[in-house]
C-alpha cells in the first residue's frame, strides 16, 4: 500500500478538519476523565510522592497506546494514512485523548518531592506505553 504524499487543497482541508474534530473530542474526554482524579477529598498535611503521580493520565495514556495499536493493526491496517477515517480516530481522538507531553509536565511536581521517584514514574510510564502496544499486537496474532 502506498501512502498519498501529496493531498489537494479540498483534501487537505478535509484532513485537518478531521484531525480537528477527533483531537477536540479525545482532549475533552482527557480533560473530564483527569478531572475526576482531583475531586477533593480529605488531604494529609504532607504530600507523599505516590500522591503526586497523575495515575489517571497514565492509564489514559496506557489504553490510548493499546487501543491506537489494536486498531492500526486491525480495522484501520489497510487504510491509507490520508484516510479521513484514519487521521479522525487516530491522529485526532487518540492523538488528543493521550497525552504523554501533558504528563511529563505533570511530573514537575512530582520532582519537587522525590527526583527519585519522579524518575521510576517516568521510566514506568514510557514501558506501559512500549508494553501497552506489544500488547495491542500480541492480542491480534491469537
Amino acid at each position: 500500500m502506498h501512502a498519498n504524499v501529496t493531498l489537494k487543497p479540498r483534501e487537505f482541508v478535509m484532513a485537518l478538519s478531521s484531525a480537528a474534530a477527533g483531537g477536540f473530542c479525545g482532549t475533552f474526554l482527557r480533560d473530564v476523565l483527569t478531572s475526576l482524579e482531583h475531586l477533593p477529598s480529605p488531604t494529609l498535611n504532607t504530600v507523599t510522592w505516590p500522591q503526586e503521580i497523575p495515575w489517571m493520565l497514565l492509564a489514559i495514556n496506557m489504553g490510548g497506546a493499546y487501543l491506537a495499536t489494536r486498531l492500526l493493526r486491525g480495522p484501520l491496517r489497510h487504510h491509507d494514512p490520508n484516510d479521513r477515517t484514519r487521521i479522525l480516530v487516530i491522529t485526532g481522538f487518540f492523538g488528543g485523548l493521550t497525552s504523554y507531553s501533558g504528563l511529563f509536565v505533570d511530573f514537575s511536581a512530582l520532582w519537587h518531592v522525590s527526583a527519585a521517584g519522579c524518575l521510576a514514574v517516568a521510566l514506568g510510564a514510557v514501558l506501559s506505553g512500549v508494553l501497552a502496544g506489544w500488547l495491542g499486537l500480541v492480542r491480534l496474532r491469537q
